[in-house]
């Protein structure tokens, strides 16, 4: 997804299209390229589906966001 000002990884997530059944969207990690690759749990699930806005962060340039498969 091209950077612009102001994204959020909600804006992230919608243009991703959202989870797949498969995804353990509480599991995810954003990895900020900006700061020497440090990482951040993010949970992905409670945001999209429960509407928790503070799992909604804004988004840097070279972020990276992982979300692992669900074992179940």
């Amino acid at each position: 997804v091209p950077f612009r000002k102001g994204l959020t990884i909600l804006d992230v997530m919608i243009q991703a299209g959202g989870l797949t059944d498969f995804a353990d969207g509480n599991g995810a990690v954003l990895i900020r390229g900006a700061q020497s690759g440090a990482q951040y749990s993010v949970r992905l699930k409670d945001l999209l589906k429960r509407g928790d806005i503070s799992a909604n962060v804004e988004m840097m340039p070279g972020d990276i966001i992982i979300v692992p498969q669900s074992w179940f």
